[in-house]
C-alpha cells in the first residue's frame, strides 16, 4: 500500500486542492514570464536601451530561462488534462513531447546570452536568434484557451480580456519592428521613440493611418504593407469578435423577446380578451424575472442522468429534507424523486387542487405562497416557500381531496406523481414499509379531520 492510500479521504481531498492551487498560481507565473520575455527582447533590440551587452541584460536573460526550464521540467511530472482524459506518467510525458516541447525547449533557451558568446556585438543574427524567444508563446496561447475554457460566469469578460491582451502584444511587436526598420528616428529618447512607433502601430493596426508617419524606404514600405495586412485581419477580427461576446452576453434575453413577440402577434391575431392577455404576458415575465423562461432545462436535459440528479437534488434539497416521508430515506431513494420532479408555475387566483378531485400528485412550493381553502371553514393554512401539500395522494391515489389549495402570488411549485414514487417503492422494499406504515397514521388523521369537517 502507498503511503498515499493510508491518508484518511478529507486528507487526501485537501493535499490535492493545495497541489492543484500550486500548480495553478506557477502556470500564472510561467506563463507571466514568458509573456515579459516576448516583450523586453524585441523592446530592447529595437530600442538599444543599454547601449550593448549589459550585465542585467543578460542576468535577466539566464533568470528567465532558468524559471522556464523548471516549467519544463515540472511537465514531466504533472498529469496533463486532454480530449482523452487526464495522461499522467510515461503518457503525459510523450503527449508532451508530441506537443508543446519543442516550442518551450527553443523559447526558454538563453538566446541573448548565446548571441553575447557567439556573435560580435551588433550582429544581425545575434539580434535575429533572440527572437526565438517569441516560440514560448505557443504555451502562452494554450493557457489562455484554458483559461477562457474554465467554467465561469465571468465567461465573456475572461474571453473578451485575453483577446484585448493578444492584441496589445501584437501592437506592440509590430512597434519593435517598425522601430527596427527606422521608421521612427533614433535620435530622441528611447521612451519618445517608443510612443512614435507604438501610435504608427496602433493607427496601423486599426486602418486608420493617418498618413503623419510614413516609409520612406523599400524595407519600410514591406513592412508596412505586411503590418497594414495583419491590421485588416485583426480589425476583421476584432469586430467579428466583439460582435459575437455582445450578441452570446444577451442571447437568452433576445431568443426571450423574440418568443413574447411571437406571442403578442398570436394573442392579437386570436382576438384573446386584454385581460387574457396580461395574465399571459405577467405569466411569462414571472419566467424571466425567476430564471425558468431562460431555457435552462433544455441544457440540464442534455445532461448524464447522474448529472441531472445531482443538480436536481441541489435546487430542491432544501424541500426535500422537510418531507417527513423522506427523513431517514437512503440517498438512493432521494436521488430517484428527484428524478422523478416536474416544476410547473400557477399565477395568483389559479386553483392547484380541487377539493374532491381524485389526488395522484404531492406538490413542493418552491417559490410563493398558496392558501388552503376548506368548503366549509374557508381559509384554514397559508404555506409558503419550502412547504408541501398533497402527500396523501401518494399514500392513496385516487382518494378526495379534502380541500382547494389556491395560489395567492406566482408559485413555483416541484410535482411528484403517483406513478414515479410507485417505481421508487418497487425498488426500496425498506422505503416501502417505511411509508406503509406512515401510510396508516396519516390516513388515520384524514378520516378524523374529514369526520369533524
Amino acid at each position: 500500500m502507498n503511503a498515499g492510500d493510508s491518508l484518511p479521504t478529507a486528507d487526501r481531498t485537501e493535499e490535492q486542492s493545495t497541489r492543484r492551487a500550486f500548480w495553478h498560481a506557477w502556470d500564472w507565473a510561467a506563463t507571466l514570464v514568458a509573456v515579459l520575455r516576448a516583450m523586453e527582447v524585441p523592446a530592447v533590440v529595437a530600442l538599444d536601451i543599454f547601449h550593448g551587452r549589459n550585465a542585467w541584460e543578460l542576468g535577466a536573460n539566464l533568470v528567465g530561462s532558468a524559471l522556464l526550464f523548471a516549467d519544463m521540467a515540472s511537465r514531466f511530472f504533472r498529469p496533463v488534462t486532454t480530449s482523452h482524459g487526464i495522461l499522467s506518467g510515461s503518457a503525459a510525458r510523450q503527449h508532451y513531447f508530441r506537443s508543446y516541447f519543442a516550442f518551450d525547449l527553443l523559447g526558454s533557451l538563453p538566446w541573448g546570452f548565446f548571441a553575447h558568446l557567439w556573435f560580435p556585438q551588433g550582429s544581425s543574427w545575434g539580434e535575429l536568434i533572440s527572437f526565438l524567444c517569441l516560440l514560448r508563446l505557443a504555451r502562452v496561447l494554450a493557457f489562455s484557451r484554458d483559461f477562457v475554457r474554465v467554467p465561469s460566469r465571468f465567461f465573456i469578460l475572461r474571453r473578451l480580456t485575453v483577446f484585448l491582451l493578444w492584441i496589445a502584444l501584437i501592437i506592440h511587436l509590430l512597434a519593435c519592428g517598425w522601430i527596427s526598420v527606422g521608421g521612427v528616428s533614433a535620435a530622441a529618447s528611447p521612451a519618445y521613440t517608443y510612443i512614435r512607433a507604438l501610435y504608427w502601430s496602433v493607427s496601423t493596426v486599426s486602418t486608420t493611418g493617418f498618413g503623419d508617419i510614413v516609409p520612406k524606404n523599400e524595407p519600410q514600405m514591406i513592412y508596412t504593407m505586411l503590418s497594414l495586412m495583419i491590421g485588416a485581419g485583426l480589425y476583421a477580427t476584432i469586430v467579428a469578435n466583439v460582435a459575437s461576446l455582445l450578441t452570446r452576453s444577451d442571447s437568452t434575453r433576445a431568443a426571450f423577446d423574440d418568443k413574447i413577440a411571437r406571442l403578442n402577434t398570436l394573442m392579437k391575431y386570436k382576438n384573446m380578451p386584454e385581460a387574457l392577455q396580461k395574465r399571459i404576458l405577467a405569466y411569462h415575465d414571472y419566467l424571466w424575472q425567476t430564471g425558468l423562461g431562460h431555457g435552462h432545462e433544455a441544457l440540464v436535459q442534455d445532461l448524464s442522468p447522474s448529472l441531472q440528479r445531482s443538480v436536481g437534488l441541489f435546487l430542491n434539497r432544501h424541500i426535500l429534507e422537510k418531507v417527513p416521508l423522506l427523513k431517514g430515506a437512503e440517498t438512493a431513494v432521494v436521488h430517484r424523486l428527484v428524478s422523478g420532479l416536474r416544476t410547473v408555475v400557477y399565477t395568483p387566483g389559479d386553483t392547484i387542487i380541487h377539493h374532491g378531485e381524485p389526488g395522484s400528485v404531492m406538490y413542493l412550493i418552491n417559490q410563493g405562497q398558496v392558501e388552503v381553502i376548506d368548503p366549509q371553514h374557508g381559509v384554514v393554512a397559508n404555506l409558503g416557500e419550502g412547504d408541501y401539500f398533497g402527500e396523501i395522494s401518494l399514500l392513496a391515489p385516487g382518494r378526495p381531496r379534502l380541500a382547494d389549495v389556491r395560489a395567492k402570488t406566482f408559485c413555483t411549485l416541484s410535482m411528484i406523481d403517483h406513478a414515479a414514487f410507485g417505481i421508487v417503492l418497487e425498488q426500496f422494499p425498506d422505503f416501502a414499509a417505511h411509508v406503509r406504515q406512515m401510510a396508516a397514521v396519516r390516513m388515520a388523521e384524514s378520516d378524523q379531520r374529514s369526520g369533524r369537517i
